[in-house]
């Protein structure tokens, strides 16, 4: 038994989630998402991105506009822009970096800036009303909502030209309250409770649309609908942007809406994560999924928003941060096989080892020769190469998930492409952490594995869990077909065979990690769980179950080969514990 047991041991394989609290059904909850402050460094006013650009957000007190902004903090700065306050990309957003020209302004100065995105470069200064809140671009069109005065002025992008100004136009205050559809402008009158539709063919008024408080203005992307945040009725409002007729509500319950930024949902499909509106006063977003709502507490003062496919930014200048939304995809898997039968934690008809049991793993390890456990209690570490289990797992936005604490598992074998090993006994079942650390002591691979209460398999000759298994006849012969194997016999119908396996899970009395069942057999170290066994299909009587003397994780079964089984040198034979079935393996029985 010593030598098979050599064969087998060589060659054997802080963050944030917020979820959604409104009772769907599970096929119908929405993701689940992370959520990160990153500090700008001043307090943030206006938002705006662009597919072919990045985003950019005006930082009002320190006269600049933080550009490429990422997970990890602020790229490039334009400076010396007098308090900025809301920014539009001008243009096709897909057109080259290079290309990209961008709008800020600043109210305080009476000014707006036209930059070049990718240079920074500034290409021109309009100072054509006293107080420009809200600006967008159409064509080669600045349009400017002078507050004060009730005007919309449109001015020449490359003259600095006034095209015209439209009086009676109740002017918006917000970062977001203006926008061009065909060939009218909409100008969301944030005092005046209306908005004001104006002709650009004609220049004039066209209507009138009531609105309370109305807080930022957008369209769909086909143009056929405006989409108006009305923060007094908690609502987003759907006009017809041909009609002018007020459609009913796009959304509902939406408390204090400040910006909208609904991206694709506009043109009829679902974002990956949903769509976030700032709450503003209430320090809060609203986020919206399938039609559902759900509100995220803890944002203070959220005042605008810029969306992609799977992540969000929403400004939040009460503390001088922007919050980065994600999509909270899980932790990577930490593949490992059953020791035995080899199948995989990937299988998705697979469990998880079980605690006690023998599992390898099949990475690029750092190591450059083979390594073989030489001791007990095993080793911990072997050729520098060493996994922990347990433990947890944080994710970052600027180092990805990071692992600590954890339990050093027991090794058998370490060689550059594969790890035998131990899972600690005691180790509780369920989600669990590992990390696999090389020889330079870095982190080789991180992850998540699923332990189960048990997890059977069992040893095969040709150490693939397929075919002969590694089983010993009543007198100790080992058991095979004679003419594939020297030395080996079949079992008669009546004896008892010793079958060797992996996964039986916690033991009476437990066992220490990479610590052996005593090799005396006292005591014998029994498995927890019963298995059942059959053989040919027919069930065989379990006279022992237990850890075999002398070794580490080798779970032995004695079982009665039935007296009716049918003869043959391939007899399929299954163990079965806690509810699992092993790989099946043959034996050979006369």
């Amino acid at each position: 038994m010593n030598a098979n047991w050599r064969f087998l041991t060589l060659g054997c394989g802080a963050w944030v989630l917020l979820g959604a609290a409104l009772g769907l059904a599970a096929a119908q909850a929405p993701p689940e998402i992370r959520i990160f402050p990153i500090p700008l460094g001043g307090k943030p006013a206006g938002m705006e991105s662009a597919p072919s650009a990045g985003l950019a957000i005006a930082i009002s007190d320190t006269n600049s506009v933080s550009l490429d902004v990422g997970p990890t903090g602020s790229g490039r700065k334009v400076e010396q822009i007098p308090s900025p306050y809301a920014i539009a990309f001008c243009g096709d957003s897909y057109t080259p970096p290079t290309d990209v020209q961008m709008l800020v302004t600043s109210p305080s100065a009476g000014l707006v800036t036209l930059l070049n995105y990718d240079s920074r470069r500034v290409l021109a200064t309009f100072q054509v009303v006293a107080r420009p809140y809200s600006v967008t671009c159409w064509g080669t069109a600045a349009f400017i909502s002078s507050y004060g005065d009730d005007r919309l002025v449109v001015v020449h992008l490359s003259t600095g030209r006034v095209l015209a100004s439209v009086d009676g136009v109740a002017a918006s205050r917000s970062l977001r309250g203006l926008v061009v559809v065909k060939s009218r402008a909409w100008v969301a009158g944030t005092d005046a409770n209306v908005v004001t539709v104006v002709d650009l063919v004609s220049y004039r008024v066209l209507a009138r649309i009531p609105v309370r408080r109305p807080t930022a203005i957008r369209t769909s992307r086909s143009g056929g609908q405006v989409y108006v945040a009305s923060a007094d009725d908690n609502a987003v409002l759907s006009i017809d942007a041909d009609t002018l007729a007020v459609l009913p509500p796009y959304l509902s319950n939406v408390p204090n809406p400040q910006d909208i930024d609904l991206g694709s949902d506009l043109a009829g499909g679902p974002n990956d994560i949903g769509y976030f509106i700032p709450g503003g006063s209430l320090n809060s977003v609203a986020r919206v999924w399938n039609g559902q709502v759900t509100i995220i507490p803890s944002i203070p003062g959220a005042a605008s928003v810029a969306s992609g496919r799977y992540h969000a930014w929403v400004t939040s200048p009460d503390t001088n941060s922007v919050y980065y939304i994600q999509q909270a995809l899980p932790p990577p898997a930490f593949l490992l096989a059953n020791a035995a039968s080899f199948q995989s934690t990937a299988d998705p008809s697979g469990l998880g080892p079980a605690p006690g049991s023998l599992a390898s793993k099949f990475p690029t390890t750092g190591a450059t020769q083979s390594f073989y456990a030489s001791s007990l209690p095993l080793p911990t570490t072997l050729g520098g190469v060493s996994i922990s289990i347990g433990g947890k797992l944080d994710y970052s936005l600027s180092g990805g998930w990071t692992y600590s604490g954890g339990t050093l598992a027991p090794l058998l074998f370490v060689g550059p492409n594969q790890i035998n090993f131990q899972i600690p006994p005691g180790t509780a079942p369920g989600e669990v952490a590992m990390q696999l650390l090389g020889p330079d002591g870095k982190a080789r691979q991180t992850g998540m594995v699923r332990v189960a209460s048990s997890w059977p398999g069992i040893f095969t000759f040709l150490m693939s869990g397929k075919g002969q298994g590694v089983v010993l006849n009543q007198d100790n012969s080992q058991n095979g077909d004679p003419q594939n194997f020297v030395g080996v016999k079949p079992a008669a119908r009546g004896s008892v065979i010793q079958i060797f396996a992996t996964g039986a899970g916690e033991t009476t009395p437990a066992l220490g990690a990479g610590e052996a069942a005593p090799a005396s057999g006292n005591p014998l170290v029994l498995t927890k769980v019963q298995p059942t066994v059959t053989i040919g299909g027919k069930s065989a009587k379990v006279q022992f179950s237990g850890m075999a003397p002398g070794f580490v994780g080798l779970w032995q079964i004695n079982a009665e080969v039935p007296q009716d089984v049918t003869p043959g040198m391939a007899v399929p034979l299954v163990i079965t514990a806690a509810g699992v079935s092993s790989n099946t393996v043959t034996i050979a029985v006369q």
